[in-house]
C-alpha cells in the first residue's frame, strides 16, 4: 500500500516529444516532388525524380509504386524500351507463383505485353522537351543559379542545353578555310566548363548547374564539339591538316584528328569526366566549316591506303579536279575516287562516334546521345557528305538522335523537318546483341519569339506542345540576346 501510495503521489514523467527524422523528411520531400511532377503531367521531371528516389531509397515501401510510375512516365514520353524494363522488373520472372508476386505484377505484365505488340509509339509520344539553349555568355551569375533555374521550371522549360566549353557554342564564329591569316586571330579564353583532368577548366559550371536543375526535374544536356574539344593536347600530329588543291600544299588546321587512336583515348576520358557531372545527354556539335573533303592527316591517309587499297595521291588529284570543275561540266573520271574518299572517311568518323556511344552507355545506360546535322543533310545529302561528312540516315540507324542545328529557325520549319523523319521504324535501328535500342528522336533549334524577350518565357511550353510532332519531340529555343535570359 505504501508503495502504491508512493507511486500515485509521484509526479508524472515527462513524455518525450517525437523529433522529426531528417532522413525521413528528405525521403518524403523527394517522393512528394516526384509524385507531384507525375500527377501534373511533367513526365520528364518525374523520370529524373523517381530515378533519384529509387537510387537513394531502393528498399523503400514506396519502391514498387515508384517503379510503376516511372514506367508510366517513360511510356508517356515514348521511351518504350525504358518503360518495358520497369514493367519487366515489376512483373517478375516468368512462371513465378502468384503468391510471390507483388501488387503491380499483373498490371505491369499487361502493359509489357501491350507495348511489345504495339508497333507505333504510345499516345504520349508527342511529349518531349521544351529546351532552352544557354551559351556561356548567357549564363547568370553563379550566385543566382538557383533562382534562375526555378524561373525556368516555372515557365515550363524541361531541359537546358549548356555549352561544355566556349569552343562548343552555337554562336561561335566560323573559322576561315583558307591559309592562316598573316595576323593571328584574337585569342579566346578556352577550357572546359566541367571538372576534368584531361584539359584546362575555365569554371565548373556543371557542378553548380546540374544538381540545381535535377532538383526541379530539369534535364541538362552538354553541348560539346569533339573537333575543338578542351584537351591539353598541343601536338601537331593530333590535329588535322587542310589540303589546298590550288597550291598543292597543306597547312595547319584547327580540328582534332578523331581517327587518331591516341586522340580517341583522350576524348573517351574527357567524356567520362563529363558524365561524372550527372548530365542527362550529350549533343555532339557538327563541323562549322565545310572543309570535310579537304581535311587530311598522315594517319588518316595511311588508313585509307591500307583499307581501300588506293594511293592517297589519287585522292589529291580528285580534290584538284573537283576544285577546277566548272558549272554544268560533266564529272571527271576521278569523281569515283572522291566519293570513295568522303564515304570511307564519313563512315570512319561515325564508327568513332558509335564507339563513344557504346562506351558511355555502359557508364550511364539512360544517357541520350544527340548528333547535330546541317539542313543539307536532309535537303541535299550528297553536299552534306562532301562538305561536312554527315550521313543523317546512317546516324539514325546507329541509334543517335538528330538535332537540326546551324542558325536557329522559325517555328514553321518544324513541319518540314518532321517530314524528313516520317516513316522511320524499328527495323532501321541496329540492335546491340539482339537488344532493341531506343528509337532516335528529332531535335530542332528555334528562335525564341520576340514577344518573349526581357526574360519572359511564359507560353513557350504551350507553343512547343502545339509544334511538336511524333517525330520532332524536342524543341530547343535559342534566345536572340543575353537579355532574353531571366
Amino acid at each position: 500500500m505504501a508503495l502504491s501510495a508512493g507511486c500515485v503521489g509521484s509526479p508524472p514523467s515527462p513524455v518525450a516529444q517525437p523529433m522529426e527524422n531528417p532522413a525521413i523528411e528528405a525521403e518524403t520531400r523527394l517522393w512528394y516532388q516526384a509524385s507531384t511532377a507525375f500527377s501534373d503531367g511533367r513526365y520528364s521531371a518525374a523520370i529524373h525524380l523517381y530515378e533519384r528516389y529509387l537510387t537513394t531509397y531502393p528498399k523503400s515501401r514506396r519502391a514498387l509504386e515508384a517503379h510503376w510510375d516511372l514506367g508510366q512516365s517513360y511510356e508517356q514520353m515514348g521511351e518504350v524500351t525504358a518503360a518495358l524494363k520497369e514493367y519487366r522488373l515489376l512483373a517478375g520472372p516468368e512462371g513465378a507463383p502468384a503468391s510471390t508476386q507483388n501488387s503491380y505484377a499483373e498490371r505491369a505484365q499487361h502493359r509489357a505485353d501491350a507495348l511489345r505488340n504495339q508497333p507505333a509509339l504510345s499516345s504520349g509520344a508527342r511529349s518531349g522537351h521544351t529546351a532552352l539553349y544557354v551559351s556561356f555568355s548567357n549564363l547568370p551569375p553563379m550566385s543566382q543559379v538557383e533562382s534562375w533555374v526555378r524561373q525556368l521550371s516555372a515557365q515550363g522549360i524541361s531541359a537546358i542545353l549548356l555549352d561544355a566549353s566556349l569552343e562548343s557554342s552555337f554562336t561561335r564564329p566560323v573559322v576561315p578555310t583558307g591559309p592562316p591569316p598573316s595576323s593571328p586571330l584574337p585569342a579566346m579564353p578556352g577550357g572546359a566548363l566541367f571538372a576534368t583532368s584531361r584539359g584546362p577548366v575555365l569554371m565548373d559550371w556543371y557542378g553548380v548547374m546540374v544538381p540545381q536543375a535535377h532538383e526541379l526535374g530539369i534535364s541538362v544536356y552538354a553541348v560539346l564539339d569533339l573537333f575543338h574539344a578542351p584537351l591539353s593536347d598541343h601536338r601537331p600530329e593530333s590535329r588535322m591538316l587542310l589540303y589546298d588543291p590550288t597550291r598543292r600544299s597543306v597547312h595547319p588546321w584547327t580540328q582534332f584528328d578523331l581517327l587518331s587512336p591516341a586522340v580517341q583515348q583522350q576524348m573517351a576520358q574527357l567524356l567520362a569526366d563529363l558524365l561524372k557531372s550527372g548530365v542527362d545527354g550529350i549533343v555532339f556539335r557538327a563541323r562549322a566549316e565545310n572543309s570535310f573533303a579537304y581535311e587530311v592527316s598522315d594517319g588518316v591517309l595511311r588508313q585509307f591506303e591500307t583499307q581501300v587499297h588506293q594511293p592517297s595521291s589519287e585522292v589529291a588529284q580528285a580534290l584538284r579536279d573537283r576544285m577546277g570543275l566548272r558549272p554544268n561540266e560533266p564529272a571527271p573520271a576521278s569523281d569515283k575516287t572522291l566519293w570513295r574518299w568522303v564515304g570511307w572517311k564519313a563512315r570512319q568518323e561515325l564508327d568513332t562516334f558509335a564507339r563513344f556511344k557504346k562506351y558511355l552507355l555502359k557508364i550511364a545506360p539512360r544517357l541520350r546521345m544527340v548528333v547535330e546535322i546541317h539542313p543539307e543533310a536532309l535537303s541535299n545529302p550528297t553536299s552534306a557528305l562532301v562538305n561536312y561528312g554527315e550521313d543523317a540516315a546512317e546516324a539514325r540507324r546507329r541509334g543517335f538522335d538528330l538535332l537540326l542545328g546551324g542558325p536557329s529557325r522559325e517555328a514553321s520549319d518544324v513541319r518540314s523537318f518532321a517530314g524528313s523523319f516520317k516513316g522511320w521504324s524499328r527495323d532501321v535501328i541496329q540492335s546491340e546483341k539482339g537488344e532493341p535500342q531506343a528509337l532516335p528522336q528529332g531535335w530542332v533549334l528555334l528562335r525564341t519569339p520576340a514577344e518573349h524577350g526581357a526574360g519572359m518565357f511564359t507560353g513557350l511550353a504551350q507553343q512547343a506542345d502545339e509544334l511538336r510532332t511524333p517525330d520532332i519531340r524536342h524543341l530547343v529555343f535559342v534566345p536572340d540576346a543575353p537579355a532574353a535570359i531571366p
